[in-house]
């Protein structure tokens, strides 16, 4: 079992190594120097251009907005979310974090946590706090009185998300973040012109975060060495 653990180990690293040179071998310098033309062997507006126009092929018409910039954005998008040029405003606005698996996503739960703000998550869904039947939206203590607070939602799937929506969460301003990998998705149904919002993500490199997967995996026996296994779509 050792063995074949270490031969697993070892693959897997030999196959990020290749993963990192075939990434590392593309010319990125149209990107990293776009603030000088000169140092471009692609200019910034033909590349511009031609993300539009690849765009637009894909996107069927009237799906997305063409701005000034020649950038195109989502109608939901550019309609439910604030600029960011306008300054923040916590008060009128509810935050919406991307969470990305294997990216954070625990840590940035914590942290709101320890500032006593109020999430929207799984959490205040769960049957065994009492509240996954209630018929008005409610922000309450899961554990204990001086605990995190929890909304009785569950925004990470889109079953929950349409029921977070009927239930008038981000009207009734009681979360401070609401948490979900389903980011079109919730920007779509729980905010709209009169109720705007902002997101914010961690990323990470995705071959650290399929290596953080995979040891998570085999630690809560998720899979097992020696088998073939196909790679999560991380939505879960």
């Amino acid at each position: 079992m050792v063995n074949r653990r270490r031969s697993a180990e070892a693959a897997l690293l030999i196959g990020c190594c290749i993963l990192a040179s075939v990434l590392f071998s593309f010319d990125l310098t149209p990107f990293n120097n776009h603030e000088d033309p000169s140092l471009s062997s692609s200019p910034a507006p033909e590349l511009q251009r031609y993300l539009l126009a690849k765009a637009k092929r894909r996107t069927p018409k009237g799906s997305i907005k063409t701005t000034s910039s020649s950038a195109s954005v989502r109608s939901w998008a550019n309609n439910h979310l604030e600029p960011v040029t306008v300054t923040p405003d916590p008060s009128r606005e509810t935050v919406l974090f991307w969470h990305i698996p294997k990216s954070g996503g625990t840590t940035t739960k914590a942290i709101y946590e320890c500032l006593h703000q109020t999430l929207a998550s799984r959490v205040g869904s769960l049957p065994k706090f009492g509240h996954d039947k209630d018929e008005e939206i409610v922000a309450f203590h899961p554990w204990r009185d001086n605990g995190p607070t929890y909304v009785n939602v569950d925004t990470t799937g889109p079953v929950g998300i349409r029921h977070a929506e009927e239930m008038g969460l981000v009207p009734s301003g009681l979360a401070d973040l609401i948490v979900t990998g389903y980011i079109g998705f919730a920007i779509e149904h729980l905010y709209d012109d009169a109720h705007k919002g902002r997101v914010l993500a961690l990323f990470r490199h995705p071959v650290d975060r399929l290596v953080s997967k995979f040891y998570y995996n085999i630690v809560h026996d998720i899979i097992e060495i020696g088998k073939e296994h196909t790679i999560p779509d991380g939505r879960n």
